[in-house]
């Protein structure tokens, strides 16, 4: 427990050097290498886990993650469309592709279009899961444009849909957060806190962001009102 990041990065290795087909220590590793910031040896230690398990779907949304995160968004963009060349409806890859355009101050129209054609898609089959995810993606893209009140409409939809879903309401009580509206952002984050699951697997990190987000719109509050003095 009280290891440093470099005593548990030396101990998974030593323990990989005698295992190596260890897929949990593998990615315990990679976890390791992103939070010391050895971003290139964390894709080394993915493209040994796609060896191991070539079908795992998660792998290549991880590596081209960590490119994003490294911001080499070239190679980011070019993972996420090869994942997108054999599963056409991965929303994961979309939004992978959102977030690399984003941090590259690119335009997102072309990428929003393509996520338009996949809700078409998702509709003709019936596909109820990942048009819902689609939708939630395009909120997120209206988000980074500064549109939150047509932001704010589409959480409000996918609220009506269905109301059980806790994305939604973290997601407007970011925004309201955002629009200095902190009475309105409690009222979400409740029914957040009160939705999402105690065993979530996402919990921590929804928490996480939760307080992240509120951090965030705090900071951008005060630069906002430094610009404006």
């Amino acid at each position: 427990e009280h290891m440093t990041l470099e005593e548990e990065e030396r101990a998974l290795e030593e323990h990989l050097a005698t295992h190596p087909p260890d897929v949990d220590s593998l990615r315990s590793l990679m976890e390791v290498k992103i939070r010391s910031r050895k971003l290139t040896e964390a894709v080394e230690v993915v493209d040994r886990l796609i060896k191991l398990e070539p079908e795992e779907p998660e792998w290549p949304v991880l590596k081209a993650n960590i490119f994003t995160y490294s911001g080499e968004i070239d190679s980011a963009t070019a993972s996420f469309e090869e994942i997108l060349a054999k599963d056409p409806l991965r929303v994961e890859a979309y939004h992978g592709l959102v977030m690399a355009y984003s941090d590259a101050g690119l335009d997102l129209k072309d990428v929003e279009s393509r996520i338009e054609d996949a809700m078409l898609r998702c509709k003709e089959e019936n596909n109820h899961n990942d048009f819902r995810d689609f939708k939630l993606l395009l909120a997120q893209i209206r988000v980074i444009e500064g549109k939150h009140s047509e932001a704010l409409k589409l959480y409000r939809e996918l609220v009506k849909e269905e109301p059980g879903d806790f994305r939604p309401y973290l997601c407007q009580g970011v925004i309201y957060m955002l629009l200095k509206k902190k009475d309105k952002a409690e009222e979400q984050f409740d029914k957040f806190r009160e939705l999402v699951p105690e065993n979530h697997p996402y919990r921590e990190y929804f928490m996480d962001n939760l307080i992240a987000s509120k951090l965030f719109s705090e900071k951008t509050q005060r630069e906002m009102a430094g610009s404006e003095s």
